[in-house]
């Protein structure tokens, strides 16, 4: 026994960092897995993460220092939660004040694994037809008549903000390892830009399914801003002026702009670029008061009861307080100011891009547990408080005290690595092709909905159909969702609508046997070979 709590005592760090590993994965998870707040399973997870998280800080030590700033934090997060009933600060606080002896890298992988299981099997899954999923048809200005897919998660935009997150994770560690790594600069820029073209390329397939454009345009953000900080070299006054703007900006359109803006302009960018946002926060502005600790939403029309507020500096502002909103905002200038000293360009790039998305979407403080910046914001605050280099906080240690670094592209072989994604494609065409000789385009969609997520009636007539009929019409070629029996309404829809779901399943066949293959012969050529070298 007292071998035992020595060996604990001897490796509690360790210890320490593998239980931060095991909280991060748990919230990580839950959320990819698409459990929300209100579900059981996510309130055990929830629970479950803020244990693990108790662990952590029993294991780790803390000077009084830490001790006292984790504290203030900490009384204000439960302050609002008083007041508010909103558990977000709270959540956030776990991963910053975690991060104690933790390396971010480790962490951040940890969540791209897990989530990535998740996230890509349920995408699989949905498109596949394996798993019944949430579709909602809706009339697009420009765009027509569309179907959005949700593939088991709550809306189409959280299928689209969950593998937004999956994205930044998986390229924030490309990013950082490549641009640590000795290959001379040219390389390392191309390997950015190859990173970022198969980014992009996948969430632009994956907005085919979600329809969300401010997923595929935080990430097109994300990954300019990405790009931008790697190809400088050195953070210069423009980079400085576009990091520490981003916030108050933000601040300005999300807060100020919708009461002051002229109606013409209002309903131009309500309708066109914020879809109903800024509506809806002039519609909270109205109804509710400042205050300093937050406040459970007034939200006195009915047809509003299952809206909130979607800005993340609006919800900031007006639901969780003013004093909230000073302490965050004086925290995220105050990590912008420190990662720009300490040359953490990845990390601003995903801070930019979080604050983009916090124009839509409250994730920044809410308990969606997608904004990992937090981790960086700990990672930081500990090294300020114990006067750390900030610039070797990733640097490990070999046995031999030299300090060593993970070059992913030292063995890398263009030529082998050309012949693996050449093969990939190839097998991905060939797919499509086969699926598309294999398969009789449909003439009509029959779905179980005909209201828009919005509610509204498409005004379509309802059919019932028999089993006999369901299985002659999916041997016709045609398209059927939803379908529940003779008894429950179907509704048909029109052969561009059947014609754009039948394209979306010709492209996902060739997309998914084009990784596969490429997964399988980047196994075979090998093309990339991750060594650790001694600097």
């Amino acid at each position: 026994m007292n071998d035992l709590i020595k060996k604990i005592t001897s490796n509690k760090d360790k210890i320490g960092e593998g239980i931060y590993l095991l909280y991060f994965a748990v919230m990580v998870g839950a959320r990819a897995a698409g459990l929300y707040e209100g579900m059981t399973m996510y309130n055990i997870c929830l629970a479950l993460g803020l244990f693990l998280f108790a662990c952590k800080i029993v294991m780790a030590e803390h000077t009084l220092k830490e001790y006292g700033v984790m504290a203030a934090f900490f009384a204000l997060a439960i302050l609002v939660y008083r007041f508010t009933g909103e558990k977000g600060l709270i959540v956030c606080f776990t991963m910053m004040f975690g991060m104690k002896g933790v390396s971010v890298k480790k962490t951040i992988m940890s969540g791209t694994v897990v989530s990535g299981v998740f996230i890509l099997g349920k995408i699989v899954l949905g498109v596949f037809g394996i798993l019944p999923e949430v579709y909602y048809p809706q009339d697009r200005a420009a765009a027509g008549l569309m179907f959005r897919h949700a593939f088991g998660y709550a809306h189409p935009n959280t299928l689209h903000m969950n593998v937004l997150m999956l994205t930044m994770m998986a390229v924030y560690l490309l990013t950082t390892a490549v641009m640590a790594s000795s290959i001379d600069r040219k390389k390392k820029l191309s390997c950015i830009y190859l990173i970022s073209v198969a980014a992009l390329f996948f969430n632009l397939y994956i907005f085919m399914y979600s329809g969300s454009r401010t997923g595929i345009l935080a990430c097109i953000v994300f990954l300019v801003c990405n790009i931008w900080f790697c190809i400088r070299k050195n953070i210069g006054i423009f980079e400085k002026i576009i990091c520490y703007a981003a916030f108050p900006v933000t601040c300005v359109v999300s807060i100020i702009l919708p009461l002051v803006l002229p109606e013409k302009i209002f309903e131009l960018l309500n309708r066109t670029v914020f879809n109903s946002r800024f509506m809806l926060a002039k519609y909270f502005w109205t109804n509710n008061h400042l205050s300093l600790f937050g406040i459970r939403l007034n939200n006195p029309l009915a047809n509003y009861e299952t809206y909130g507020i979607d800005m993340a500096q609006m919800y900031l502002f007006l639901q969780l307080g003013i004093v909230a909103f000073i302490v965050m905002a004086a925290l995220s200038l105050w990590f912008i100011n420190r990662a720009i000293k300490a040359d953490k360009r990845a990390e601003l790039a995903v801070m930019l891009a979080m604050l983009f998305l916090g124009m839509w979407e409250p994730l920044l403080y809410n308990l969606g547990f997608k904004n990992f910046t937090y981790l960086f914001m700990g990672q930081l605050m500990y090294a300020c408080l114990n006067g750390d280099n900030l610039k070797a906080l990733e640097v490990t240690k070999d046995r031999d005290g030299s300090a060593n670094i993970v070059e992913p592209a030292a063995l890398f072989d263009l030529r082998r690595f050309t012949k693996a994604l050449t093969g990939a494609v190839l097998s991905g065409i060939a797919a499509s092709l086969i699926f598309l000789l294999a398969t009789t385009p449909p003439t009509a969609l029959y779905g179980d909905r005909e209201r828009g997520e919005d509610g509204v009636s498409f005004g379509m007539e309802a059919q019932y159909l028999s089993e006999s009929e369901v299985k002659e019409l999916k041997g016709n070629g045609d398209i059927v969702v939803g379908y529940r029996g003779e008894h429950a309404p179907m509704y048909k829809y029109s052969k561009d609508i059947a014609v754009m779901e039948y394209d979306k399943n010709v492209i996902s066949v060739g997309v998914w046997i084009g990784i596969l293959a490429m997964l399988v012969l980047c196994a075979v050529l090998r093309p990339f070979t991750f060594n650790k070298n001694k600097v």
